[in-house]
């Protein structure tokens, strides 16, 4: 029997979709609408990365969001009961566009248990069948590990301005159905 790895829960998916969401209400990412400005770390130049989004129509100065899943300690002994952490990187030539991404982001996710029954609500409206919406959030905070200056890349050909923040939110998963082979259904967790 083969299952679908997208009927497991994997958090980040639904927190970077809320943030989209939230970025986009504000204005910040107008005219993103071919591209994701957020996603996963990988060992590249971000150089590299900032090319494929310079000069793409209606994108001036783009935000561009490394991310990183950090697996953390159970908040409880039950097993489903988990505690991650999300790490953002926040990229952009404009340094007032970075100071606004932060704030908007901190707004949006540093309120504890609103920001997970507001993820909840976002994420249960956009959920699909080959993107279920498998986990549900309690709470979510949100760190600034470092000062913006701090973390400025001195290597980059043009200024890039960095800024680095820590979500951290608890969550469980949900039972969901999945569809087997032969058209019946079971839930993916036994």
């Amino acid at each position: 029997m083969a299952y679908n790895i997208k009927s497991t829960g994997f958090p980040p998916t639904f927190i970077n979709q809320y943030v989209i969401e939230q970025l986009k209400l504000f204005g910040i990412l107008s005219g993103y609408e071919q591209m994701t400005p957020i996603f996963p770390t990988s060992p590249t130049n971000i150089e590299d990365v900032f090319k494929n989004y310079i000069g793409a129509p209606g994108v001036p100065d783009p935000i561009l969001i490394q991310y990183e899943r950090l697996a953390r300690f159970r908040p409880s002994p039950f097993y489903r009961n988990k505690r991650e952490q999300l790490v953002y990187y926040l990229y952009c030539t404009d340094l007032s566009k970075i100071h606004d991404s932060s704030r908007i982001i901190l707004s949006a996710l540093d309120r504890e248990d609103s920001a997970g029954q507001d993820i909840n609500s976002f994420c249960a409206g956009v959920s699909t069948d080959s993107l279920p919406f498998n986990v549900f959030f309690h709470s979510v905070r949100v760190y600034q590990s470092d000062e913006t200056r701090d973390v400025m890349n001195p290597n980059s050909a043009r200024t890039v301005y960095i800024n680095k923040l820590i979500i951290e939110y608890d969550y469980h998963t949900k039972d969901i159905n999945i569809t087997l082979p032969d058209g019946s259904t079971a839930p993916l967790y036994d």
